[in-house]
This record gives structure tokens, sequence and C-alpha cells, in this order.
């Protein structure tokens, strides 16, 4: 029986480390919530969000906000009906949510239209907070709904 050179052992050990590294980027990666693939719907049929007003109160939301529910997130945006309002990306970082709008350009009607969005696919339980990205700088933190 010939004995493993030299060589051949350092190819198998610097394989191994190479298989590792692969392992823990990805388990990384999943952990951290980054590569989620989160898939934003809009839904008509959710009600409008409420936020708190004097008391045990609740009154409509007129601007956009968002809320955690069973397995999703449902987002209100607040935009004119022609054209209406699309998310191009939903993405996670850690428990921030960041949605980024396509930018519309091009005349826009002056009335107001609120629209209720569904987001699903990523770790729901971990979002704290909500980033409109509504491109040319323009980017804000949208307020969390009961």
């Amino acid at each position: 029986m010939t004995k493993p050179r030299f060589a051949t052992k350092v190819a198998i050990c610097l394989g191994c480390i190479v298989a590792l590294g692969a392992v823990a980027l990805v388990a990384h990666h999943v952990l951290s919530g980054q590569d989620v693939s989160w898939t934003a719907e809009q839904d008509d049929s959710l009600d409008i969000l409420a936020t708190k007003a004097a008391g045990d109160d609740e009154v409509a939301q007129p601007e956009e906000g968002w809320a955690s529910r069973d397995g999703y997130i449902q987002l209100q945006l607040l935009g004119s009906s022609i054209p209406e309002q699309e998310i191009e990306s939903v993405e996670q970082d850690g428990d921030e949510l960041t949605v980024t709008l396509k930018v519309q350009d091009g005349p826009m009607t002056m009335d107001i239209l609120l629209t209720e969005w569904r987001l699903t696919g990523g770790d729901v339980e971990s979002v704290k907070s909500v980033t409109i990205d509504y491109g040319k700088g323009d980017t804000r933190r949208a307020p969390q709904c009961p």
C-alpha cells in the first residue's frame, strides 16, 4: 500500500476548507435573512390600515403604513390612480424591509388612491421596520399600524 503524497494531502485539506467556507456562507445568508425571495401582490380584499386615535379608538390610516399579519406583511401605499404605484422589489436586511417602487415618469392624476399590498415569502416575524424607496433619493420609513 502506498502512502498519499504531501501534495495530495494538502489538496484534500484545501478542498475541505473551501467546502466548509461555502457552507458557512450559505448558512450566514439564510440566518441573516438575506437572499430571501419576497413577493409583492396588490390585494384589494385587504382592509385599509387603521391607527390608534384618542383612547382605544382606531381610525383609518390616511397615508402609507404597514402591519405584520399572520404569514405576511400588509403594506398600504398612497399615490395617484394614474399611474398606480408599482412595487419593483422587496428586500430584507436583518429586521428592516425595504420596498422599492417603480419610478413613474410622465403625467399623474391629482386624486389620492390607497392601495393595499400583501408581501410574502420572507421572515415576517423578524420585520421591525419598513422603508419605502420612491426613487430619485426619496426614501421614507413607513409607520407601523396595529
